[in-house]
């Protein structure tokens, strides 16, 4: 069409929108809007968009099992597979809160005023003022804390550079939501701490004094010889043919200067001492060992020497003997406990394991009534379970985690983890000291593993930390 032929259809549409008598002309962009939308859609490329999206979802479903192995493109494809959890995340509480029935109590420490307790509890409960975990030296005589450390995990954090489909440290473990799981004090005032996080040491004021990058787990312990044994989960799991998400258990020695000195996989010493059988003779699992401690042995026993580790495997309900510089198990059995916790040595014949008694089948994992702390004797290979009335009478039961460590007068100091109440109690359930994780509203947050601390034994590490100057 010419110059003159557009003029005059331009002139034709306005005279239209003028007169009244035709319909009125839509701008030239709505036109093209309305156009378009009312096109109509061909019949293949709808099924062709039908087609390709469940393509699409496959292709992004294999990057994201795989994507240690696909390079940048894995590296996009986990980023955007963790959108919705980091959406969420940022409208949650960190504090963690316990979501179960539970008696209303007051947070705080309340005693027995006619009971004395020598001891410390180390603890690591959530500081609801300051919105995140703190570590607390609390004197049991009278509830006391002699020393509060707030440590600095976010330096530990920013040294990390592994990436993983099991954990995004700077997303889930920052200050705010790092647990700070199963504090250790050292001889020197300082503590150790992780949640699922790189391993790290920090000063009696907080300070970061060296960090080992890694998922470390559970529990942490000093050996004999001054060594940290540590759960460690490999970030990219090196069990072939499992998934990005496979939790690739492991045992971790750590230098006191930091230094890794060994990792030691679960999957290898069951196969090494035939025992594979265990887990491979298992429907598929992300999870199939879940250590969840490693207790060396200070001394000689009679089936165990001095450096010798005592394996919890929670999955397996599995506790094994092991030593690490032969790499041999010398003794395991699985039961009577059941999905457990804590392994403690008591004597040169005797341990104790937290027994959370779980029946997993059952809809939320339930307890099976109550936790037990059971005790095993090895020269009668008897099992016993002492504080049974006290933990009955008490209602103790955690569905996960939970610590107990007998004590030498018979009794025994019993976190029930998930419900935020640690307590010193007799065998048969006369409780000694009373402590509660919750807020002013009396909302229960979960404890993280307390460690108690014996003054004949401890007494130089708790001086040194209580006495420590901070500017």
């Amino acid at each position: 069409m010419n110059s003159e032929g557009l003029l005059r259809r331009d002139q034709d549409i306005e005279r239209d929108s003028e007169g009244g008598g035709g319909a009125v002309p839509l701008p030239q962009e709505e036109r093209g809007l309305e156009g378009l939308l009312s096109r109509p859609v061909p019949l293949w490329s709808l099924a062709l968009a039908l087609l390709l999206v469940p393509v699409a979802a496959i292709g992004t479903g294999a990057i994201v099992d795989g994507w240690e192995k696909s390079g940048a493109v894995g590296r996009v494809a986990i980023a955007l597979a963790r959108v919705p959890d980091t959406i969420s995340g940022m409208f949650k509480s960190p504090a963690p809160y316990y979501g179960g029935k539970y008696e209303k109590l007051p947070g705080g420490f309340t005693r027995d005023a006619a009971f004395t307790d020598p001891g410390y509890a180390l603890i690591s409960p959530f500081d609801v003022k300051r919105k995140r975990s703190v570590v607390q030296v609390m004197r049991l005589s009278d509830g006391a804390v002699v020393r509060e450390l707030v440590p600095d995990v976010d330096a530990a954090n920013a040294a990390s550079h592994f990436s993983s489909a099991l954990v995004d440290v700077h997303r889930d473990k920052d200050a705010p939501r790092n647990r700070l799981m199963h504090p250790l004090l050292l001889a020197d005032g300082s503590m150790v701490l992780h949640d699922s996080s790189p391993l790290g040491r920090y000063d009696a004021c907080g300070k970061l004094l060296w960090s080992v990058d890694g998922i470390f787990t559970h529990s942490t312990e000093q050996g004999p010889d001054g060594s940290l044994w540590v759960p460690f989960r490999y970030p990219v799991p090196r069990e072939p043919g499992v998934k990005a998400d496979f939790w690739d258990d492991s045992v971790a020695q750590v230098s006191p200067a930091g230094k890794l000195v060994k990792v030691d996989r679960v999957a290898d010493i069951l196969e090494r001492n035939g025992l594979a059988r265990l887990w491979r003779g298992r429907p598929y699992l992300q999870d199939p060992f879940h250590l969840n401690d490693i207790q060396p042995a200070m001394a000689d026993g009679q089936i165990w020497k001095k450096g010798d580790l005592f394996l919890s495997l929670r999955n397996l309900s599995l506790i094994a003997l092991y030593r690490p510089e032969t790499g041999k198990i010398l003794w395991w059995k699985i039961g009577p406990w059941r999905f457990q916790h804590d392994v403690s040595i008591i004597d040169d014949h005797r341990i104790s394991v937290f027994d959370n008694n779980t029946l997993m089948g059952y809809p939320g994992e339930r307890v099976n009534g109550h936790n037990r702390l059971l005790v095993y004797d090895f020269a009668t290979g008897a099992s016993s379970s002492p504080w049974d009335k006290g933990f009955a009478a008490n209602h103790i039961a955690t569905r996960a985690q939970g610590r107990g460590t007998p004590l030498p007068n018979g009794d025994a100091m019993v976190e029930e983890t998930e419900q935020g109440r640690l307590v010193r109690m007799s065998p048969e359930g006369a409780v000694r000291w009373r402590y509660i994780s919750a807020d002013s509203a009396e909302r229960r947050m979960a404890l993280s593993w307390a460690r108690y601390l014996d003054p004949t034994t401890d007494g130089p590490a708790i001086q040194a930390t209580v006495n420590a100057k901070c500017s």
